[in-house]
């Protein structure tokens, strides 16, 4: 008896780890391709929030500009009037860029798409504005070139030269000096000058009169210079009106920056605010994806955990009851194992017993058919003979059953003629095919003389089980036997056919199994071993048999078995 129990245990738990291994790979599948999703979700709300720090570059490149421009009013023809119109068109670009700048909303909510939507009309709005600035832009563009063409523009110059003869100045001046009596003082009024430190006056010069005469210049020189002086006054007024307009239009110019410049840093606060705004949005909905990851992560590892937990738990009771299951069994196989060695022991002594005297009785039967007999005699001779080698053959087959059992049969391997052991089974089986007028028909093909290496009795005991059969359950009709001794392989094919009533495909599959019996062999007497005992002893000999039938057809049994050349 062979020990199955602990093995399909074992594949049980085998198959059961496999699913759970493959449900886990499954679910981990999953969660990576969710995770997966979460992440790029998160990596593109990322490279979203990096555009807020756009706006500060186009206001950097404002002050630039402004600054450029303030330098470029003083020296008109530098290089900074250049730079101020190239950093202006780069902050035009660059905040029209931003404009037209678009956030992926798709793993927004209803709520949250709205809101951006609602910025998004505000960055209409402000392109509106913009446009409205590029206009203005255009118009300072022109002014400032205006600026530039006056400023160019040769201003007059006033004569500062003047030619003078010379000329020779005659002064005269007479001096008329008269003397003045000083009145004397007394000691106490000299005391007082000397306190005072005043000096006396001893004598004065006064000039009575002045005589002055010049000659001045020449007539011509003085017509010359009256000249100069008129051309002078209307240069002069010419380049304060050049100067009054050259003000304004520097203040126009100046006003017109100041207003880009104005609006310009309004639009990028504005942006700035609304960039701001969606980046912190756009930060509450990745620190929802991560929650969510994270979340469906911990729930993942949770259930995994779990899962293996209960496996292990499971794995342990199952170990536990497989051991005692065990035990159990090697005790009920140690049981088994005995009660069935009694058996058949005893059936194998039973059957030696029965077969002894039965041989005897076989052996008188032959003697009696020797003697004179009458018909009724003959015919209960034939009948004894019958059962005697019906039930010879039942023992035979109990006993080979019970050797496959124990591993006591053997194969033999002696040389013998195949075509010739085939005929003497056909020929002692003849007679019963005779009683029931059935025709057999004996086919082989190759040489009859051939000499093989095999076991000679094993082949006859299958032809005699499948001939009987045949025999036994054919009514009418032909049996026959086609055999061929391959010369390549040294291989016997032989194929039974019988005209019979059939065998079902669904009794088919079960034909060669230990004590089964078809619908149609029910009431006749066998024990099912039959069939049984020929496919194991073909296999035994690296053979194959196989069957093939029909109801109301009929049926062909075919078996090979390879020999050696003798």
């Amino acid at each position: 008896m062979k020990v199955t129990y602990t093995r399909i245990l074992a594949r049980k738990t085998l198959l059961t780890f496999l699913v759970f291994i493959i449900i886990l790979a499954v679910a981990a599948l999953f969660v990576r391709n969710a995770i997966t999703k979460k992440l790029e979700d998160i990596s593109k709300l990322a490279s979203n929030i990096e555009h807020r720090l756009k706006p500060e570059q186009a206001l950097l490149l404002l002050h630039q500009a402004e600054d450029d421009f303030q330098e470029s009013l003083l020296d008109i023809n530098g290089p900074k009037s250049n730079d101020y119109k190239v950093k202006l068109t780069l902050a035009f670009n660059k905040i029209d860029t931003l404009l037209n700048a678009h956030t992926d909303t798709a793993q927004l909510t209803t709520a949250q798409g709205n809101r951006v939507r609602g910025w998004y009309n505000k960055k209409l709005e402000l392109s509106n504005r913009l446009f409205g600035l590029k206009h203005n832009f255009d118009s300072l563009l022109t002014v400032y070139a205006q600026f530039n063409g006056q400023a160019n523009n040769q201003l007059p110059k006033i004569n500062t030269n003047f030619k003078t003869r010379k000329k020779r100045i005659n002064s005269k001046t007479d001096t008329i000096r008269k003397a003045v009596q000083v009145e004397k003082k007394g000691l106490f009024g000299r005391l007082k000058d000397a306190i005072s430190n005043k000096q006396g006056v001893s004598g004065g010069v006064i000039e009575i009169n002045h005589n002055n005469s010049t000659n001045t210049a020449e007539l011509r020189t003085q017509k010359i210079i009256a000249r100069d002086r008129t051309n002078n006054a209307k240069k002069l007024q010419e380049l304060q009106q050049h100067n009054v307009k050259m003000l304004n239009m520097q203040r126009e110019l100046i006003s017109l920056n100041t207003s880009i410049s104005n609006e310009l840093e309004r639009i990028v606060n504005d942006l700035k605010d609304i960039n701001y705004k969606m980046a912190d949005e756009l930060k509450g909905m990745a620190f929802k994806n991560y929650q969510e990851t994270t979340s469906l992560l911990n729930k993942f590892y949770l259930a995994a955990l779990f899962l293996v937990l209960l496996f292990a738990a499971l794995l342990i009771i199952f170990i536990f009851q497989l051991n005692k299951s065990e035990l159990q069994l090697l005790k009920e196989n140690k049981r088994s194992v005995n009660i069935a060695r009694q058996k058949m022991e005893l059936l194998t002594h039973m059957t030696h017993e029965i077969r002894n005297p039965l041989t005897a009785i076989k052996g008188f039967l032959y003697i009696f058919t020797k003697t004179p007999l009458t018909q009724r005699q003959t015919d209960m001779l034939e009948s004894i003979k019958g059962s005697s080698d019906m039930l010879l053959r039942t023992l035979n087959d109990t006993l080979d059953a019970a050797k496959m059992e124990t591993s006591e049969l053997k194969i033999e391997s002696d040389p013998f003629n195949p075509y010739s052991t085939i005929n003497q089974v056909i020929e002692s089986m003849s007679y019963s095919a005779t009683k029931k007028k059935l025709e057999v028909n004996y086919n082989f093909k190759e040489d009859k003389e051939t000499q093989v290496l095999g076991d000679n009795f094993r082949l006859k005991q299958v032809m005699v089980n499948l001939l009987s059969n045949a025999i036994k359950y054919t009514k009418e009709g032909t049996i026959t036997i086609n055999a061929e001794l391959l010369p390549e392989d040294t291989r016997l094919q032989v194929d039974i056919i019988d005209t019979g009533m059939g065998i079902s495909p669904d009794q088919q599959a079960n034909l060669f199994s230990q004590y089964y019996q078809t619908n149609s062999a029910k009431g006749q007497v066998g024990t099912g071993l039959g069939l049984y005992i020929c496919k194991q002893l073909v296999e035994m000999q690296k053979g194959k048999i196989s069957v093939k039938s029909a109801i109301g057809v009929g049926t062909t049994f075919s078996f090979f078995i390879p020999y050696q050349k003798a």
